[in-house]
């Protein structure tokens, strides 16, 4: 489709397609790519099917009032995990043998999110251009793999400033939906859309300019110590 995507870019998405049983059939002309100019990267996008397994959920409280597009960055084994089971759950406390010291359990997992209008089924261009774009940028841009989702509810979200505690985890069954720095949304509630992967661009074209006639020399160590005593 793409002569310039780079190889372990198309060897990665073959082995996490292949390990989720989204191969052979997988229709590979729904893919495509899209320039990042921000991160000045490149990501290859690759739809998920329109069947059972990636169904959008039922809003949350029985209505549409607000629908989020979402992504979320993780590694080539979450991600394989992720698509086999059609949902994303974290899994980032630590269990202890003495229950009272184990970590309380994330019920959500935490994304960058766009708001986008209630009748698109589906993430629009320039939501998915703004979110990978950020995702891309340093300090966000360390994850192999992107996962693209869109979230539909009765209510737009539950501000916590601070980050919130432990307490913010239980508020999930009345509030599904909250803002720190970030979106973190409960798994039920979530449709898996795409799945992306990135690299840098280097087709980019530098302009250094006219080649200069100065004749310049560069001394080693020895000689410059060397005019140093003999000042």
């Amino acid at each position: 489709m793409d002569q310039g995507i780079p190889q372990e870019i198309v060897q990665r998405a073959v082995k996490l397609f292949f390990s989720t049983n989204l191969l052979p059939d997988y229709d590979l002309s729904t893919c495509y790519t899209i320039e990042l100019h921000s991160a000045n990267m490149i990501a290859l996008i690759m739809p998920l099917p329109d069947t059972s397994h990636f169904q959008m959920p039922p809003p949350f409280g029985k209505h549409r009032n607000y629908t989020w597009a979402l992504i979320h960055g993780t590694s080539l084994t979450t991600s394989q995990h992720i698509l086999l089971e059609g949902k994303i759950r974290p899994a980032n406390w630590t269990y202890h043998q003495n229950h009272q010291r184990c970590e309380l359990p994330t019920f959500g997992a935490f994304f960058l999110g766009r708001h986008v209008a209630n009748s698109d089924s589906t993430i629009p261009p320039w939501a998915e251009k703004e979110l990978l774009d950020s995702a891309g940028k340093k300090g966000k841009g360390q994850q192999e793999i992107i996962i693209g989702a869109m979230y539909h509810g009765s209510f737009e979200h539950t501000a916590y400033k601070a980050g919130g505690n432990e307490m913010v985890w239980l508020t999930k069954a009345s509030s599904p939906l909250r803002r720190s720095t970030r979106l973190q949304t409960a798994t039920m509630y979530v449709g898996l859309k795409f799945v992306a992967l990135k690299w840098p661009n280097l087709t980019m074209k530098i302009d250094i300019g006219e080649s200069t006639s100065d004749d310049c020399t560069y001394l080693g160590n020895e000689e410059r110590q060397s005019r140093r005593r003999r000042r």
